[in-house]
């Protein structure tokens, strides 16, 4: 019971400042993770293509539909097409496909290109020469099923040391992929709930994605693509040329309506790979400029094509009545603001890409189908689905959680030999020589002053306020100055104690002075008519009466100091850039982006300064220990 009475407010006070930290961690950290879950640019891009039947048999056999696992969707609003050729509506029956192919097959597979060796088969010289490696991911049958592609990368970026990664899909159960290599389960990597942790730290500014498909490309220049079944049955090929189901657009196809909605939102603003289709007519996407410089006053403008979607600073115009058309020139109704963008997408424009919507050129005739062949879309947050989900994915956290810091300590400290200027705990034995050295100093040079001040008045009078001016002296503007002193006399400030003994004494002995000077005043004035009486010199005076009751103040002054002496080393040691204490070390990892790291020096210097005040309680005691309770 003494024991909790005495060391219980302590332990209270801890746990409760651990408790503290996981709700601060929070405040500090959702609004982040808020900020990346609605930034689209953090989102994964996925690619809606016109897709491949799922299964070959119908076609190989001449009967039932084409196909795919989402076909019942597909069915109200996709188009048959065969070589950017419509064919039918829906998922059609084979044979009414193959005679609106007129002739042409529906199916044309490539040879064979050999069997999965441990999960990466290589694309044939013929795929690679064409450059059709991506367009083959998407047409690629094991036997004859399709192989669904499909890749995630990591939410952390490899920075050389870095073995455990995290994907946006938890789900994820596939092969990892590291720039080019296939790690299978066990020997390349292990899983730790819903992270995996690699055999060895992936390469700084590696490509680690890993497979939530059946398929994806390995390395584009090799040709090889990794599977996820390291030992499926039968021989990969691809389709050469095969009838697909692409999306069409929603829209009224009446003649008159150029506005037509994709199925998914979020689209790309510019997307170079983007294909769409009106029947088998492709609409460009390219933008064209204008022959004049737009310079505030010209109003006439002339685009290489005669039709298209004009629009200034992305904002389409409304023919006839913001403008009107001369053949390949448009005359604005008023002149666009100087250096506006000012551009004409002769096929489609892309008027809201969070909706889908592009706006046409021409009005599709009655009847005519629009559809996509590919369009690139952001189809999730990076770093999750909820805003949990994107505070853990946040690569640094501002405020950590306690058990994160607390995780980290030993790794961090024994990340460097002893022997080496970076070791941690080095570091902080150095910056405890320098504080106890400012921290001697500083009271030396305030106990002498407080002495003086006591016994001449005058001097105190015209030196004490220039003591108090020298703590309004902003301490990063004076570091500089004398930063500059040390290194004319020859001190090489970067590895010597000395800048740190200096600034950590200057900030040090003002409260010294201050107390002292309180303490040596503090004395009864009966006790010194007593010490007169006895005929006591002026040195008993001091060391039997002024002396004992300016002790307490002494150390109360010291413990201040000490803190403050604390403080001056830290910034020294930043500012002279001097590697081997913990100020160097704090700013390395500030710099560096390591925040947990800076956590674990900041709780370091703390405890440091904790400690450094409980010697000097220690030191009271053993130094009067009338002052005992």
């Amino acid at each position: 019971m003494r024991y909790l009475r005495h060391h219980g407010p302590v332990l209270a006070t801890l746990l409760a400042l651990v408790a503290l930290g996981y709700p601060l961690a929070l405040a500090f950290g959702l609004p982040l993770a808020n900020r990346d879950r609605g930034d689209v640019r953090k989102w994964i891009q996925e690619t809606a293509v016109a897709q491949a039947p799922d299964d070959l048999t119908p076609l190989l056999a001449g009967t039932g539909l084409v196909a795919t696992a989402d076909g019942e969707r597909l069915a109200e609003t996709s188009v048959a097409v065969l070589e950017r050729r419509p064919l039918g509506h829906g998922a059609e029956d084979v044979a009414a496909l193959t005679e609106a192919a007129a002739g042409a097959p529906l199916l044309v597979l490539s040879d064979p290109w050999g069997r999965p060796a441990e999960g990466v088969v290589a694309a044939p010289a013929a795929v690679l020469d064409g450059g059709l490696l991506a367009a083959a991911l998407h047409a690629l049958y094991l036997g004859e099923g399709r192989l669904v592609p499909g890749s995630l990368p990591s939410r952390e970026r490899p920075d050389g040391q870095r073995t455990r990664f995290t994907f946006p899909a938890s789900d994820a159960a596939g092969p990892v992929l590291v720039n080019g290599e296939r790690l299978a389960a066990g020997a390349g990597f292990s899983e730790d709930g819903a992270a995996v942790v690699l055999a060895r730290p992936a390469p700084f500014g590696a490509d680690v994605r890993r497979m939530t498909g059946d398929a994806a490309i390995l390395d584009a220049g090799a040709g090889t693509i990794a599977l996820a079944d390291e030992h499926g049955g039968g021989d990969v090929r691809s389709a050469l040329a095969i009838v697909r189901l692409a999306e069409r657009l929603e829209g009224a196809s009446d003649g008159e309506n150029r506005r037509f909605a994709a199925a998914r939102t979020r689209l790309l603003d510019v997307d170079p790979s983007r294909v769409l289709m009106v029947e088998d007519r492709p609409l460009s996407a390219e933008a064209e400029r204008p022959a004049e410089r737009i310079d505030g006053v010209v109003r006439r403008v002339t685009f290489p094509s005669a039709a298209g979607v004009v629009v200034v600073d992305d904002v389409p115009l409304e023919p006839g009545v913001h403008y009107t058309r001369d053949g390949t020139s448009v005359v604005l109704t008023s002149p666009p603001p100087r250096n506006a963008r000012v551009r004409q997408y002769p096929g489609a424009f892309l008027a809201d890409p969070a909706s889908g919507t592009f706006l046409l050129a021409e009005a599709p005739g009655p009847g005519e189908r629009v559809w996509a062949e590919r369009y690139t879309f952001h189809a999730r947050p990076g770093c999750g689905e909820t805003l949990l989900e994107c505070f853990y994915a946040l690569p640094q956290h501002p405020v950590p959680y306690p058990h994160w810091i607390a995780a980290g300590i030993v790794p961090f400290f024994s990340k460097y030999p002893v022997a080496d200027e970076r070791n941690a705990l080095r570091a902080t034995l150095y910056t405890t020589l320098g504080t106890l050295a400012a921290l001697a100093l500083g009271a030396a040079v305030g106990v002498l002053l407080a002495v003086n001040f006591v016994l001449m008045r005058p001097l105190e009078k015209a030196v004490f306020p220039w003591v108090i001016a020298s703590q309004t002296v902003p301490i990063i503007a004076l570091v500089p100055v004398l930063l500059l002193v040390l290194g004319n006399a020859g001190i090489t400030i970067q590895t010597s104690i000395i800048p740190t003994a200096l600034i950590g004494a200057y900030i040090a002995f003002f409260p010294v002075v201050v107390g002292t000077v309180k303490g040596l005043r503090s004395v009864d004035p009966l006790a010194l008519d007593l010490m007169r009486s006895y005929a006591a010199t002026p040195v008993h005076v001091f060391l039997k009466v002024r002396f004992p009751a300016a002790v307490p103040f002494l150390f109360t002054s010291l413990k201040l100091g000490t803190a403050a002496a604390l403080v001056g080393a830290l910034v020294a040691e930043t500012e002279s850039n001097n590697r081997r204490g913990l100020g160097f070390q704090i700013l390395g990892q500030v710099q560096s982006g390591n925040v947990a790291d800076v956590w674990i020096l900041l709780l370091v210097s703390s405890l440091l300064g904790i400690g450094l005040v409980a010697v000097v309680g220690v030191a009271e005691r053993l130094l009067a220990p009338w002052r005992r309770p």
